[in-house]
């Protein structure tokens, strides 16, 4: 049996490191239960509509730029060196970002349960 164990270089870009798939090829890793999103932008954009998730936890974690989160309606700076927890159905949504951005967001389990409001 090959041993499953990796170690890879982070990428030049945003990629899907972890998750069901599909996965950024040559960098991600396809796993079960586990979504890591690594995110490097100069413009990552905002999400128009608030949103949560019905099975799995998410968090943020910013190592450089920061973003301002919306929560349940109350914006949270987060900024380099921080991270924020969304617990399974809290309304989130990023409202504002100021590049450039590296931020790793970590969901797990990782299931197709984003909800809208």
């Amino acid at each position: 049996m090959t041993n499953p164990f990796q170690v890879r270089s982070l990428p030049d870009g945003s990629a899907f490191l972890a998750g069901r798939g599909p996965v950024t090829p040559g960098v991600g890793v396809e796993t079960a239960e586990l979504q890591i999103y690594y995110r490097l932008a100069d413009d990552p954009g905002v999400d128009e509509r608030s949103h949560a998730h019905e099975r799995s936890d998410e968090f943020f974690i910013v190592l450089s730029g920061s973003l301002v989160v919306e929560v349940e309606g109350e914006a949270h700076v987060v900024g380099p060196g921080q991270y924020c927890h969304f617990p399974i159905g809290v309304f989130h949504r990023i409202v504002r970002a100021v590049p450039p951005i590296e931020a790793l967001v970590i969901r797990a389990p990782s299931v197709d349960d984003k909800i809208y409001r």
